[in-house]
């Protein structure tokens, strides 16, 4: 081979590897986020555009081998983080719901499990005993700073990538009885940090020696709430100068007095700060007594936070049927699957909270059972990232869920301009509001095969027209093309509305009924 080819063959390599990097990155730079001001159930930021959100949960994006899993995805021991910001902007996904756990496992089975979560955000000290885990016990007043130092820089590279991230500041499951194992029975709460056992304080929380100690949300042991507040202060210090961070309270927590009074903290502790963010509130959730009991929606809603994850028992368990009602909350809210149908893949989940005007997290089950993965979990998250190319693409800022203008009742609309419609059978069905002798060009998106299907113009003499899907599951994206659009015999390709591997070339219009 020539000097002159090897040059050519490199050039060829690293114009490949460089359009790999561009087209994975999202469209928008990351900015502060906050509420639109004109359209609440969006953020934005400096920008002024409306943002949407949607991504997963990994479950190990910062503590290695939490919950006493030994593996993770691909059965890896742990998650290969730069592998994984490669994933996560494959996908398309711009958020990612960060999960902290405060237990290293079930006691003494976790290291049999080979499964000690770490780091924790607490220092572990010699010379005071061991923990139940069989290292150093923990000194609740020394901040094990390889922790916040791990959050800080993922944090950052998250924010290369243009994803924002919601900082898990506490979650309930590690403060009780769940991962049972071992002889004696141990359980999550017996390798909590703030179980006596495994710090060098004489600090527990299981007030009522019930073998829970999620007392700790309830307590009004000063002492406990003074480390609380250090905890959420270190956090904040650690990531304020970072656009692309807000603060979930707690994963399925009840206690909403206590959430309030969290959420008030943080946005005080940051009026001093260079950069005030947002927080969100998640349903719960567990008592006192470790039971479950729903947080009502109202009272999760009149809430100081920002924004909300929804509940999938809320109106009647509709979220949950796949049918949510369109969110007019005045606030953004996000249908988070682990609080929907935690472990489900089902496409509709996608397109109904998207038509509904709300965020979208997958519980992705793989990253916590790796013998899970297969097809449908790569085509759920497919259809996650076409939503994300969808709100790239939509004047969102004027959008908003108009199930009267599509018969399916799914239906994000600007009226008369675009619309998007998701269609869970095969009936034909009418899309109203149209304008009168406008043309329109449309796509559709095939969401079992995660491609582009047909797509063509048609020209409306009424204010409605027909379309037919070619099966289940179809989504349609109708847009305006106003007076500078092209006639059929000038078009020239496929559009790029859809992110598909698959984009097929325009056919014959697949509509039907009146025009």
């Amino acid at each position: 081979m020539t000097p002159f080819a090897d040059r050519s063959h490199a050039a060829i390599r690293t114009l490949t590897i460089l359009m790999a990097v561009i087209l994975s990155k999202p469209v928008w730079a990351v900015g502060l986020l906050r509420v639109h001001p004109e359209n609440p159930r969006y953020f934005t930021d400096r920008s002024e555009r409306a943002i949407y959100l949607a991504g997963h949960q990994s479950f190990v994006d910062l503590q290695d081998n939490s919950f006493n899993k030994e593996f993770t995805r691909d059965r890896r021991r742990k998650l290969d983080w730069d592998e994984y910001l490669d994933f996560l902007s494959e996908h398309r996904f711009n958020y990612l719901r960060n999960w902290v756990i405060w237990s290293t496992g079930s006691g003494s089975a976790a290291p049999i499990n080979n499964a000690i979560a770490s780091p924790m955000p607490y220092q572990r000290v010699e010379g005071k005993g061991k923990a139940r885990d069989g290292g150093n016990r923990f000194d609740l007043y020394q901040f094990d700073e390889q922790f916040f130092q791990r959050m800080r820089s993922r944090c950052e590279n998250l924010l290369e990538r243009g994803i924002y991230v919601s900082i898990m500041l506490f979650e309930v499951y590690g403060f009780l009885e769940g991962e049972a194992g071992g002889q004696p029975r141990q359980t999550l709460w017996d390798g909590n940090v703030f179980n006596r056992a495994n710090n060098v304080n004489g600090i527990d929380t299981d007030e009522n020696g019930d073998g829970k100690g999620i007392e700790f949300f309830y307590t009004d042991d000063e002492q406990v709430l003074s480390l609380q507040r250090a905890y959420v202060r270190k956090v904040i210090d650690t990531v304020n100068h970072l656009d692309n961070v807000f603060y979930e309270i707690a994963n399925e927590l009840h206690a909403p007095d206590w959430q309030y009074r969290m959420t008030d903290f943080i946005k005080d502790y940051e009026r001093g700060k260079p950069k005030q963010h947002l927080v969100l509130m998640s349903p719960g959730g567990r008592t006192r007594t470790g039971q479950w009991q729903q947080m009502p929606r109202d009272v999760l809603l009149a809430s100081p936070a920002d924004c909300f994850a929804v509940a999938g028992s809320w109106n009647s368990g509709r979220y949950r049927r796949k049918d949510p009602p369109a969110n007019n909350t005045g606030k953004p809210g996000i249908v988070d699957m682990d609080h929907v149908s935690a472990g489900s893949n089902d496409i509709g989940f996608v397109w109904s909270a998207f038509t509904r005007g709300y965020h979208f997290n997958l519980y992705d089950k793989p990253f916590e059972s790796p013998d899970s993965e297969g097809m449908e979990w790569q085509r759920v998250r497919r259809n996650i990232s076409q939503t994300v190319v969808c709100a790239e693409q939509m004047d969102l800022a004027n959008a908003a869920p108009r199930g009267d203008l599509a018969s399916t009742g799914f239906c994000l609309a600007k009226p008369g301009e675009q619309y998007v419609v998701y269609q869970p059978d095969d009936r034909p069905f009418e899309v109203s509001g149209l304008k009168t002798g406008d043309p329109y060009h449309f796509e559709w998106y095939d969401t079992r095969r995660c491609c582009v299907g047909e797509n063509g113009d048609v020209t409306c003499t009424g204010a409605s027209h027909w379309f037919a899907p070619s099966g289940k599951d179809m989504v349609l994206f109708l847009k305006r093309s106003g007076r500078q659009f092209r006639e059929a015999s000038t078009w020239k390709g496929p559009t790029i509305f859809w992110r598909s591997g698959c984009i097929l070339q325009r056919s014959s219009s697949n509509s039907t009924g009146r025009l």
